[in-house]
């Protein structure tokens, strides 16, 4: 597409309610240095206008050169709106007008803060968007993995050594049992297609060392930047604790109030956690050492909650934590003998 080409959109005064008053039009403009000069502040939240009817809400500490930078991608930019923030302020800016223009339907190119991402995506190429709307549609507490019991991945043998120690500590563990079992549940009926997805999408680490003083893990699954799944257990009862993170509104379409959810589940606490790759839509369920995951993990509408959570993360981004990746545990959790 040619610059001179671009037709501006109609459909700006959208913006008016999160506070961008002034849409300038930018179509034809490499650079917006004309809009500032040398006195005007750079620092602030920004939202560009595509020809597509798009948006893209971020923030600056110089929009001048971040809007080059985006220029540089993008040729359809055709609309610009700015306002200025103090730099302390623009993660928690940029974060609620990313949220309320969701919330009014906005059209957003955004991947961090948004519930969902539009377009392709590179789990596509994995999972087609027909499997992974099949999968989701079929949720229903039984597990789906199907023919994916063998590994597809044969990562470094560099990799598989270096949390063998780990592993054999798990093995060990008085509690590997429960553990396991509530590993398998969770993988087998929330994330999608395990074996395919594994490492690229998805990892699980063993025995990891985050606060092995007071709250030590035995695991954690690790989806795009975030923690998605984690049991550990408590060093003075040697009972097991847990946290899974879940969509929001899937929950309240199965418990739509929640004292009756809380009365139904007693020993667990709704924790808000605000991770950036899960958006507004997420809550996060956690079980002190009285509860029992297990009784979640057979609950439909929990499983259709994390289910849809795992799957809209895993479809923003590929995994930041692979190198953490225990082949070994993943392979004992598709096992037979686990």
């Amino acid at each position: 597409m040619q610059i001179d080409d671009i037709k501006p959109i109609s459909n700006v005064a959208n913006l008016a309610p999160l506070g961008f008053l002034e849409i300038k039009n930018v179509e034809s403009f490499l650079s917006i240095a004309h809009f500032f000069g040398t006195t005007k502040k750079r620092c602030g939240i920004y939202c560009l206008s595509f020809a597509t009817g798009h948006f893209y809400i971020g923030q600056a500490i110089d929009v001048v050169r971040r809007f080059s930078e985006h220029r540089q991608i993008y040729l359809d930019i055709v609309g610009f709106s700015f306002i200025e923030s103090s730099k302390a302020l623009l993660n928690d800016r940029e974060k609620e007008l990313i949220y309320r223009a969701e919330a009014m339907g906005l059209k957003l190119k955004n991947a961090i803060h948004v519930s969902s991402i539009l377009g392709d995506t590179d789990l596509d190429a994995v999972v087609s968007p027909k499997e992974q709307e099949d999968w989701l549609a079929a949720i229903s507490g039984q597990d789906f993995i199907g023919g994916e019991c063998e590994p597809k991945i044969i990562l470094p043998q560099n990799q598989q050594d270096r949390f063998s120690k780990s592993f054999d500590q798990y093995l060990g563990h008085p509690l590997e049992k429960s553990a396991t079992s509530l590993l398998k549940q969770y993988i087998s009926k929330c994330i999608p297609f395990p074996r395919s997805t594994e490492y690229s999408f998805w990892s699980v680490s063993c025995m990891p060392s985050t606060n092995v003083s007071t709250w030590p893990r035995l695991f954690c699954v690790n989806v795009a930047s975030m923690e998605i799944f984690i049991v550990g257990w408590v060093k003075k009862t040697n009972n097991l604790w847990a946290f899974m993170t879940v969509d929001a509104e899937v929950l309240s379409q199965y418990w739509p109030e929640p004292e009756v959810f809380l009365e139904h589940f007693p020993s667990v606490q709704f924790i808000e956690r605000g991770y950036r790759d899960a958006g507004q839509n997420q809550i996060t369920l956690a079980c002190d050492e009285d509860a029992r995951m297990d009784l979640l993990l057979a609950d439909p509408g929990v499983i259709h909650a994390a289910a849809s959570l795992a799957l809209r993360v895993m479809r923003k981004r590929s995994n930041f934590y692979m190198q953490y990746h225990c082949t070994q545990l993943s392979n004992h959790l598709f096992s037979r003998s686990s």
